[in-house]
């Protein structure tokens, strides 16, 4: 008897959230439905719209102060402040002593990893000499994420004008110029890419393909992390097959690390942020602040709604039109946990992380 009263109160319970979800849900589309736009709280700014999987500002408190900082960002641009000794102590005194990151951005002929042996010596002829990054050093970086929030947001020119821009996972920029820029200095290949994008280099087409995306790229760097997964060696084999064919007509720098990801996630636990796999993009950070004087992050935003209009985002800005916000990330990574100690970071002026339009 008393197990059926727990199993019905807790039926209960379930029934009594997913109503409050719907609530909140009806809500929101109202708001679109009565005015074509999201309302306006006191003062004419926009209600923050933190709303992902299942509503979670109204189920986890821990986002509540979080949106009320955010929509107050939002309304005073002018407000962040470059904090250099905080930067320098993060860059110095925090994340130097755990990575060495030139010497480990990238494997070189004289240091092969156990893990690549099996490449042989067409792999071995594909690495530098020396690490890409040795001695390298820029003033302003811009990081990019590849978030929803960047589509319409006109931000192009604004990164373009960086003096190093690094960007995530081989992604798209000359449809996309008008809001993510053209310029490219160090993106990521997961060696995956192939697959998804390429076809495993199959057939003629699939390759001229991938071969004009490397040209874009000429003079960037193309880091690839073939070695972070073991599931990764047949498709780099393809991918080190490739690059052999076409040497001396690409102009890419080829940056292949080794176990640096030990080192990043040590790092990274320090903050209590340990997820099965860090994103990308706070990856990106990392090597970022090894080379640079001060870091912007664009689309940096792991929620399904623009904070400026209340709009439904797409996971990805080259997303298809009509893409669904996914929360398949969620087997791997602590997306919203990454995003609230990035925003603390930003709030203390070590980063800045951009939010807003910028036209």
């Amino acid at each position: 008897m008393v197990r059926l009263v727990s199993a019905l109160g807790l039926v209960m319970f379930s029934v009594a959230l997913l109503i409050l979800s719907l609530i909140s849900y009806v809500s929101i589309k109202k708001d679109f439905l009565q005015t074509g736009g999201p309302r306006y709280g006191q003062g004419g700014g926009p209600r923050m719209y933190m709303l992902h999987a299942g509503f979670r500002s109204h189920l986890d408190p821990a986002f509540v102060p979080l949106s009320s900082a955010l929509t107050e960002d939002l309304l005073n641009l002018s407000r962040w402040r470059f904090n250099h000794s905080a930067f320098v102590q993060q860059r110095y005194k925090e994340i130097a002593q755990y990575i060495d990151i030139p010497r480990n951005f990238s494997l070189t002929r004289g240091a092969v990893h156990k893990y690549v042996f099996s490449i042989g010596h067409n792999f071995h002829s594909l690495l530098p000499d020396a690490s890409p990054i040795l001695r390298k050093h820029y003033s302003r970086c811009a990081v990019v994420g590849n978030s929803g929030i960047l589509t319409g947001s006109k931000c192009g020119p604004q990164i373009d004008d960086f003096d190093f821009i690094f960007r995530c996972n081989f992604a798209p920029t000359e449809v996309f110029k008008r809001d993510v820029g053209r310029r490219t200095n160090m993106t990521t290949f997961n060696p995956s890419i192939l697959e998804k994008y390429y076809n495993n280099l199959l057939t003629v087409q699939d390759r001229n393909n991938f071969f004009l995306s490397l040209k874009r790229l000429d003079g960037a760097i193309l880091w690839i992390p073939a070695f972070f997964f073991h599931t990764s060696a047949t498709v780099t084999r393809t991918l080190v097959d490739f690059f052999v064919e076409h040497r001396g007509k690409l102009g890419v720098q080829l940056a292949w690390p080794g176990n640096i990801m030990q080192y990043v996630n040590n790092y990274w636990k320090t903050k209590q942020l340990s997820p099965k796999r860090l994103s990308t993009g706070i990856l990106m950070y990392t090597l970022a602040s090894s080379m640079c004087e001060q870091i912007h992050l664009f689309g940096f935003w792991p929620f399904g709604w623009d904070p400026n209009t209340g709009k439904e985002l797409p996971y990805h800005y080259y997303d298809k039109k009509g893409t669904k916000f996914t929360t398949k990330w969620q087997e791997s990574h602590q997306l919203p946990a990454e995003f609230r100690l990035l925003y603390r970071m930003h709030m203390d002026g070590i980063i800045k992380l951009s939010l807003s339009h910028c036209a």
